[in-house]
């Protein structure tokens, strides 16, 4: 039985670098869409995360716009009744909207990946050419100060023309491959009457 060698032709040295130029930049190639896969999720973390964030807030603030309907009804005027029973409400309200714990911690670390901080909470109640402004920091401790319709402005940069409640809270987002920043998030809610 005679046994046949196979033949290969011989590749050329310039046949060889070409290959591995073409492997080497496929490789670079997959490398960068892995990273800019990466990227898009983590953003996509963020978006979920502000989303969710900014609507609890403004529910927050909502539930804790007791007016003073005494008020109301005598001057038309809408006011807080007490800003330190809405301060109360509003640590309850958020608590529950964002299913934190006694810790001021969320359970499921998907979208806050740690304890929750209330930074500010301000009450501002407009009565005709008066703006009383009840400030809650991060302590709970209360300031209050006085301003005119249209000469306060919100740490948002938006002007106070109408009873408002704003508040800003600040958390933990854990993202992919174990990325993690702390975010802040803000809410101002008007309160006015539908006219």
């Amino acid at each position: 039985m005679v046994l046949k060698r196979s033949v290969f032709p011989r590749q050329s040295i310039e046949e060889m670098e070409a290959g591995q130029l073409e492997w080497v930049t496929g490789l670079f190639f997959m490398l960068f869409l892995g990273i800019l896969l990466c990227s898009i999720l983590q953003v996509d973390v963020f978006r979920a995360s502000a989303t969710y964030l900014e609507d609890a807030l403004a529910a927050s603030n909502l539930a804790s716009a007791v007016i003073d309907v005494e008020e109301y009804g005598i001057s038309h005027s809408i006011r807080i009744r007490d800003p330190e029973e809405a301060y109360v409400i509003y640590l309850s309200a958020l608590r529950g909207n964002l299913n934190l714990d006694e810790e001021w911690e969320c359970p499921a670390k998907g979208l806050i990946g740690g304890k929750v901080r209330v930074l500010d909470y301000t009450v501002y109640n407009v009565k005709e050419d008066v703006v009383e402004i009840y400030h809650y920091d991060e302590n709970g401790r209360m300031t209050f100060s006085e301003g005119t319709p249209g000469s306060v402005q919100a740490p948002d940069g938006k002007w106070i023309e109408s009873t408002s409640i704003y508040s800003e809270v600040t958390y933990p987002v854990r993202g992919i491959m174990g990325v993690e920043t702390q975010a802040r998030k803000s809410n101002l809610a008007d309160i006015v009457t539908n006219e």
